[in-house]
């Protein structure tokens, strides 16, 4: 069901703080991510992990997803072989996911845990390149630059 651990997602108050904080511990910058007017996010890899940081634009989303605070731990990415299946399997724990349909992340498809069915922590489900068919531009993310 679960393959590995994909990513962590911490929530920021200041991405290009994060950024460069980040590139001064020596970790590999992979790519940034924009939801226009949203968020901003960038990946950086730690071997076979990646960090994502995450700075929420949208204000009344940035005052739920950071409260008070400069930073916070917001989920752990865990990397899936099949989202129905696992979705079948942590439906049947009593989990619950934040959408009924799964979000398209660049060629993956991804599911959010809502975090007070799944002992007080949010997981992302991904399926790495499931995102075959075409969802509405609202249900996807925008990956703007990759380095490898």
């Amino acid at each position: 069901m679960l393959k590995r651990i994909d990513h962590v997602g911490v929530i920021v108050d200041d991405l290009e703080e994060a950024k460069r904080f980040l590139s001064e511990l020596g970790l590999r910058f992979d790519r940034d991510v924009e939801i226009s007017g949203r968020l901003r996010a960038a990946f950086y890899a730690c071997g076979d992990t990646q960090l994502e940081v995450i700075e929420v634009d949208e204000p009344a989303e940035r005052a739920q997803r950071l409260g008070d605070s400069r930073a916070r731990i917001e989920h752990v990415a865990f990397e899936v072989d099949s989202l129905s299946m696992t979705l079948h399997a942590i439906r049947g724990l009593g989990v619950e996911t934040t959408t009924a349909d799964p979000v398209a992340v660049g060629a993956n498809l991804s599911y959010w845990t809502k975090a007070e069915t799944s002992d007080g922590v949010q997981y992302q489900l991904i399926e790495k390149g499931g995102s075959g068919a075409q969802l509405p531009p609202e249900r996807t993310y925008r990956t703007a630059r990759r380095h490898g």
